[in-house]
């Protein structure tokens, strides 16, 4: 039988630090979002009336999306600035129609500024390959 310390003890020191709460979110909300155009990918090549520039399009964000969720999650140092670059990019796209998707897409671009920017999660993406 093995009996650990209640405090943590050695074995803290080799597991890698845990990824922040809205790391975690934006990583799910980006995720989400690949999902999302992936499957407009394969609706849109399968619909009758589809063209090809709407699934290229699908197609191109999907992948920047799973991108941005990968990267984020592997802990990349520079991670936060594609998360950034894709959250304007969607939030651009979206005031020209005026409504719900334009309070998303701007939702998404405050949510990804201020959980990145959170001293946890600078910290966790400044900190490369120190353990506690």
């Amino acid at each position: 039988m093995v009996v650990r310390p209640p405090g943590g003890g050695s074995g803290d020191l080799l597991r890698p630090p845990t990824t922040p709460t809205p790391v975690r979110g934006t990583v799910l909300a980006f995720a989400l979002l690949s999902l999302l155009f992936a499957l407009a990918t394969v609706h849109r090549s399968l619909a009758a009336t589809g063209s090809l520039g709407a699934v290229a399009f699908f197609a191109a964000m999907a992948t920047a999306c799973a991108l941005v969720s990968v990267s984020l999650a592997a802990r990349r140092r520079w991670a936060p600035y594609p998360a950034y670059a894709l959250a304007a990019l969607l939030a651009a796209a979206s005031l020209g129609l005026f409504g719900a998707i334009t309070v998303v897409g701007l939702g998404l671009l405050v949510w990804v500024v201020l959980a990145l920017n959170t001293r946890d999660s600078r910290d966790w993406f400044g900190r490369r390959g120190r353990l506690r």
